[in-house]
Parts: structure tokens; C-alpha cells; sequence
């Protein structure tokens, strides 16, 4: 039965306006996909923030500008290093430009203050490795800094047969995380730990000297501006001719590298990528890469082309992207094999020992995923 033209108008507007609520940023009303990127263009890791941008910008302009066939859009913003700036980035993002996801967040503290903020808004964090970092719309595709320093830890013993050691980190929770992985994974034979303050340390002689003399091994876990600090004064001060030195991945990425030069020759480093492991995914990326920059590519790099990957594979399913994330599942990856825990939505991956070798990270050994 037609409806009196005064009701059937009500039922129309009802219909159409979803009771007063906006149409869901996953339903773009002309099919792009926004996505929030939030990096540090200023701050400590200003450096590794171009990186992760250049390397999802390379990502669309392969893929044609689409995600999973539609056009997609980034918005980036600054978050400055810091928690604070970092939930406001993300208050901007999901509010003013109705962004469909948010990934990017290189430190931890950063990626826990922009988690809070997102609530129904999926993350995709492309590198930021806080052990607690997680719920259902959560998704990682970097590390988890515990699975970093146990990996590490695991080829320490084997490589190293539990020898006197001395750990050494940034005090935020990136490093002392790591470092609570690596004493598991190791297992045994730890002399001490020495902290520095996050973000503050120019002058590392006062605490490599607190060094023990019976410490056979120094772990190190640094990253950005302050790993180019640690490797120079390793160095510089003559601690490679007292102590063998192991680092976790962002100690000797390439960002670092670069800046470091001869000083690194021979580090050995703990990471999940090497730019000279031999798959095909790794093989077209690391050409792309350098065709653009001229340079090999770092773990931030192939963490933030992932990143775009698995938005890809997740866009291209058609349904919810919340949803669809995660059911992604198994990814293809320059680091190699690549799945995300179903439960967890953390990666599952091997980890590698690689040595600077004639600038490039050379793989010495293989390290399967923590049973």
C-alpha cells in the first residue's frame, strides 16, 4: 500500500540520513581510500619519518595511485617525536579528513597515544614495536621490540656461547623492551645494563665506560639520530678493539649507514630485512628503491611498503577494511615469509644476522620465528 506523501517523505529522510549519524570513513561516498599517515617530520626521527613517507608514496605510484583497485589518497601530519603531538595528528586525521585508516608511527610512545585516540579508526602500524601495542583494530606489520631482542638473544647464545655480556639502550620503552627480549633469549651471562636518557645523550663516553672489564659482548639497541651517536663513539673511542658488538636492527639500518660510513664496517646487527636477501619480492623492490634514491632500502622502508601492501590486499577484498585487515593473513614481502597472528594481528617472520660488509647488510645466518 502507497504511503500518504507527508509519512513516505519521513521514511525517506530516516533512511537516507542513518538516523543523524555521517557515513563511516571506511565508505568514502566516491570509493577513495584516505589514509592517515602520521611520521616524525621533525625531532629525533625526522630522518626515518622521510624515509616511511618516500617508501608509501613509491608504494601508490607503482600500484597506479589505487589501493585494491580503488584511488587512494595520502594525508600525512607530523606527530614532532612526540605522544602529545601524535594524538593530535590523529584527532585531525579521523575528524577533519575523515581518513579510512591510520598507519605510519615510527616510536612507540607516539603509536600508543594515537591507538588511544583512533578507537574505531583501524591502525596500521608500520613500525613502532611497544610490546603492549595492540587490540582488535590494530595491525603490525613492523615487530614487536621483545620478538626483536629475543631473536637477537637466540643468535647471541649460539654465536657467542653465552659469554659475559653488557646490554646498552635508550631509555624509552623501545629499548628496555628489547633488552628484556634479549636477556630471555640469551639466556644466561648478563654483567649489567646501562641506560641512557632518551632523546638527550650527545656524549656516550661517561656511560661506555661504566662498561665491566670481564664483559666479553655489548648489546646495543639505538635508533635514528642517537645510532648514529652510539656507532661513531663506539668506534671513535676504541671499544672495537675491547668488545665484541652486536646490535638490534635499528643501529645498522641504512638510514644509519649512510650517515656513519667507515665506522660501521663489520657490525654485525640483528633485523628482519637484509637488502641482500635473494626472493623475488625483495629483487624488484630493492631495484625500484634505488632507481629512486640511489640507495639501498632500510627496515623502515620495506615495513612502510608493507604497510601499504597489506592496506592493498585488505582494500581489494571489498568488505569492511576493519574487518578485511584481518583476514589478510599471509603477505608477500621483501623480508621474505610474512603472516600476521591471527589472534594478535603481530607479524610472524624470520629475523636475520647481517654483517656491513663493503656497504651493504650481508646475511651470516637465519633466525626462524620463536616457537
Amino acid at each position: 500500500m502507497r504511503l500518504p506523501p507527508v509519512v513516505g517523505l519521513v521514511v525517506l529522510m530516516a533512511a537516507g540520513c542513518g538516523g543523524g549519524s555521517a557515513p563511516q570513513p571506511s565508505q568514502q561516498e566516491d570509493g577513495e581510500v584516505r589514509v592517515g599517515v602520521i611520521v616524525s617530520q621533525t625531532g629525533v626521527f625526522a630522518m626515518l619519518g622521510d624515509e616511511m613517507e618516500q617508501a608509501m608514496r613509491l608504494f601508490l605510484e607503482a600500484s597506479g595511485g589505487e589501493l585494491g583497485g580503488r584511488p587512494a589518497r595520502l594525508v600525512v601530519a607530523d606527530d614532532g617525536g612526540t605522544p602529545g603531538q601524535g594524538r593530535q595528528a590523529a584527532r585531525r586525521l579521523i575528524e577533519r579528513d575523515r581518513v579510512d585508516v591510520i598507519t605510519g608511527l615510527l616510536a612507540s610512545p607516539v603509536a600508543e597515544a594515537v591507538v588511544d585516540e583512533a578507537r574505531g579508526t583501524p591502525v596500521v602500524v608500520a613500525n613502532a614495536g611497544a610490546d603492549e601495542l595492540g587490540g582488535p583494530g590494530v595491525f603490525r606489520v613492523s615487530f614487536t621490540n621483545h620478538e626483536h631482542g629475543h631473536a637477537a638473544g637466540r643468535y647471541a647464545a649460539e654465536a657467542h656461547g653465552r659469554r659475559p655480556a653488557v646490554l646498552m639502550a635508550s631509555d624509552y620503552s623501545g629499548g628496555v623492551e628489547t633488552l628484556d627480549g634479549f636477556e630471555e633469549g640469551y639466556g644466561a651471562g648478563k654483567l649489567a645494563r646501562i641506560l641512557t636518557p632518551y632523546g638527550r645523550t650527545l656524549d656516550l663516553a661517561p656511560y661506555l665506560a661504566r662498561i665491566p672489564p670481564e664483559a666479553e659482548l655489548l648489546y646495543a639497541f639505538y635508533a635514528g639520530g642517537e645510532a648514529v651517536t652510539f656507532a661513531k663513539a663506539f668506534k671513535q673511542l676504541g671499544y672495537d678493539a675491547r668488545i665484541d658488538l652486536l646490535t638490534g636492527q635499528n643501529l645498522m639500518d641504512e638510514d644509519v649507514l649512510a650517515a656513519v660510513g667507515p665506522d660501521a664496517e663489520g657490525i654485525v646487527s640483528v633485523g628482519l630485512y637484509a637488502p641482500a636477501l635473494e626472493n623475488p619480492e625483495n629483487t624488484a623492490f630493492v631495484a625500484r628503491w634505488q632507481t629512486r634514491t640511489g640507495q639501498n632500502p632500510s627496515v623502515v622502508a620495506v615495513q612502510s611498503w608493507d604497510a601499504m601492501r597489506l592496506l592493498d590486499r585488505a582494500a581489494a577484498r571489498g568488505g569492511d577494511l576493519m574487518t578485511e585487515l584481518g583476514r589478510v593473513g599471509e603477505l608477500p614481502s621483501p623480508r621474505g615469509a610474512l603472516r600476521l597472528h591471527p589472534a594478535t594481528h603481530d607479524p610472524v617472520q624470520n629475523w636475520y644476522a647481517r654483517q656491513y660488509q663493503n656497504g651493504t647488510n650481508r646475511v651470516i645466518a637465519t633466525i626462524p620465528p620463536k616457537e
